[in-house]
């Protein structure tokens, strides 16, 4: 049974891939780009590729988040110069 595991096993990335990646995150649109490359490429490490998955789930995650809480101000906002309370 332990054989059928190893067989499994993804090389490990190193230390300077995942700097790399990380810096390649700081580029505004080409962040995303390489996400989905890296997410969805089956050639790409199996560590990577995870990671690069949970990574846009969190994005999505940040921007209902976003638009949820702009939606609450604007709704605020609405309600407070449109009250009849200041006549």
């Amino acid at each position: 049974m332990e054989l059928d595991a190893n067989k499994e096993n993804e090389k490990v990335v190193s230390t300077g891939e995942w700097v790399a990646s990380k810096f390649i995150l700081l580029i505004p649109i080409v962040n995303i780009i390489f996400l989905f490359i890296w997410a969805f490429n089956k050639e790409e490490n199996k560590n990577k590729s995870n990671w690069a998955k949970a990574t846009l789930i969190v994005y999505i995650l940040r921007i209902f988040i976003y638009a949820f809480i702009i939606l609450m101000f604007f709704s605020f906002f609405m309600t407070l110069f449109n009250s009849s309370y200041y006549i």
